[in-house]
């Protein structure tokens, strides 16, 4: 249990990375990708499912704790962020998540796939991503 914490960086990475390699595919072959929308949001939905599960993982087994990112991103060697876990803020992943998810696959059930479908997913994708990670760094601790 007391390894599995490591894991938590991946929670926003995932669907960060996906929205990330979905973007500079967008830039390199923009006609191929906005073609390909139904595949672009399923990489997008299943990047969220496996955020969703590591997050319900964390959730339903009660780990707690906090992690320095700077063992694991070089690029904050300097700081002092960490990452905190606890289950008001696995609660509010996992929900946020799931909004998302549903937006995804109501959007690609519903809206027509024009130009700037692929461009909407990535924004949907980058702000979840965006409100994850700000939610891991700041210490959400209601019980004081």
């Amino acid at each position: 249990m007391e390894n599995s914490i490591n894991l938590s960086i991946l929670i926003p990475i995932i669907p960060f990375g996906v929205t990330v390699f979905i973007t500079a595919l967008l830039s390199l072959f923009n006609r191929t990708i906005n073609r390909l929308t139904k595949p672009i949001s399923l990489l997008l939905l299943i990047s969220f499912i496996f955020s969703i599960l590591l997050s319900a993982y964390f959730l339903i087994n009660h780990i707690e704790g906090q992690i320095y990112l700077s063992s694991y991103l070089p690029i904050f060697e300097n700081s002092k962020l960490q990452i905190h876990i606890n289950e008001i803020t696995e609660k509010f992943i996992v929900v946020l998540e799931l909004i998302s998810s549903i937006l995804i696959i109501y959007s690609l059930a519903k809206l027509p796939r024009q130009k700037g479908y692929v461009l909407y997913l990535v924004n949907i994708g980058f702000f979840t991503s965006l409100i994850i990670s700000a939610l891991l760094l700041y210490d959400i601790n209601l019980i004081n």
